[in-house]
């Protein structure tokens, strides 16, 4: 029986940000590597790793247009 414990969450997470950055990399010609450094440093995986924001269960799309969207924005330098 499945059981959503902190455990299960935490997997949930994890999976998520390997597959938005997997997807991310391969839409935009972009390293693995790159795009796990910006994605563990975005406001977007600030959202999904904070359990309280619920954001493990929403749609991953949403997600990825999220996370695009801000890497997208011009660094203010």
């Amino acid at each position: 029986m499945f059981v959503l414990n902190d455990d299960t969450i935490d997997m949930a997470i994890d999976n998520i940000c390997g597959y938005i950055v997997e997807l991310v990399a391969s839409k935009t010609g972009k390293t693995i590597e790159e795009v796990a450094e910006a994605f563990l440093s975005s406001e977007t995986y600030l959202l999904l790793s904070n359990k309280e924001t619920g954001y493990y269960w929403d749609c991953m799309g949403d997600l990825v247009d999220k996370f695009t969207a801000e890497i997208a924005k011009p660094d203010p330098a």
